[in-house]
């Protein structure tokens, strides 16, 4: 059955109404749902009992099955998931002093085979519903206990590939009468889909917009990501202005720092050139191996800061995103799903 998650309020007011429900019982859904986290219908106490009974027989409410779970040192934790169909993903849970922010997934797999990326080994699997999608949320939440504040689809899979179950997942998650994330702590990364950020400008769709970049050159990012030979930096950077002069808002730049690969002053250099062509902010990434991966090497400490110095005197914001849950597997590049072979808690 198709799950109840994965409908935005004025959705579930239809649905409500075509069972002869009034209005406010939709809220009162809504309610249970996302703010009481209540997602079996026999205990919604304040609905009518018809169309309980209804919804039921109707909806499926099943929440995500944690499969394992792992606590790194850090106090991230992964939670490796599994679907109605016995595919898995993966999110993670990553606290801090005055936010809890969830790293979610929006496919299971990945199409594109980033070189450095565990997620695309295994191959693209399928698409994730919205309901999917908010489902990590309730899920991770229920875990803690506590409530996500922030969410990033940085987890497995590409958002624009799967375009409108993550805008409306986004959509779901943002409502202010639900989990009430707000827009502006809600991002969505991309390696630069140009089909999917045209509809996002179009759309004025105005959650937090995040690009994968790791590398300045076309002819270098080809071989790392080969999604550039279709979507080009050429191409792209043209569309990013068009995006940050509709929405007045910075793009915030992802640059994964590797080893004799990404880390000269040739490519500082036209970072910077880049990057000064619209509003930017470049988040530097320490590069972390996947349980495949021997290709590519982190920057030792004194690379990365010889590398950030080259950015001195720019006008665009350069900072070093902090790693967080390499030990478990769960740090940018690692996530793959693979079934653990023991719960860490």
């Amino acid at each position: 059955m198709e799950s109840i998650l994965g409908f935005r309020y004025g959705e579930l007011c239809g649905i409500v109404e075509d069972a002869g429900g009034k209005k406010y019982s939709a809220k009162q859904l809504w309610s249970w749902l996302y703010k009481k986290s209540v997602t079996d219908f026999a205990l919604m106490s304040d609905l009518p009992a018809d169309l309980r009974s209804y919804l039921s027989s109707r909806f499926s409410t099943i929440p995500l099955k944690v499969e394992t779970s792992q606590k790194s040192s850090d106090g991230t934790v992964k939670l490796l998931l599994k679907l109605y169909d016995s595919n898995f993903i993966e999110c993670v849970i990553i606290p801090e002093k005055e936010r809890l922010t969830l790293c979610v997934s929006s496919q299971a797999g990945c199409r594109f085979n980033c070189a450095f990326c565990a997620t695309g080994k295994a191959g693209f699997k399928r698409n994730l519903s919205a309901s999917e999608i908010v489902g990590q949320v309730l899920t991770a939440s229920d875990f803690l206990c506590k409530k996500i504040t922030n969410i990033v689809y940085m987890g497995m899979g590409e958002p624009f590939d799967n375009y409108d179950e993550v805008i409306k997942s986004a959509d779901i998650i943002s409502d202010d009468s639900g989990l009430a994330v707000g827009k502006r702590k809600i991002t969505i990364s991309t390696f630069g889909h140009i089909d999917g950020l045209k509809r996002y400008t179009e759309e004025d769709i105005r959650y937090k917009l995040a690009i994968s970049l790791h590398n300045p050159f076309d002819s270098e990012r080809d071989l790392i990501m080969p999604a550039n030979r279709k979507y080009s930096l050429k191409e792209l950077f043209p569309v990013l202005k068009s995006y940050a002069k509709k929405s007045n808002r910075k793009v915030v730049f992802e640059y994964i720092l590797m080893k004799g690969v990404n880390d000269t002053e040739k490519h500082a250099s036209e970072l910077i050139r880049l990057l000064r062509t619209l509003p930017s902010k470049l988040n530097l990434i320490r590069f972390h191996r996947g349980s495949e991966n021997d290709r590519f090497r982190p920057l030792t400490e004194e690379s990365s800061v010889r590398f950030y110095n080259y950015f001195r005197g720019e006008d665009f914001p350069v900072v070093f995103r902090t790693s967080r849950g390499e030990d478990i597997a769960a740090a940018c590049g690692q996530l793959s799903a693979e079934r653990l072979s023991e719960v860490m808690n």
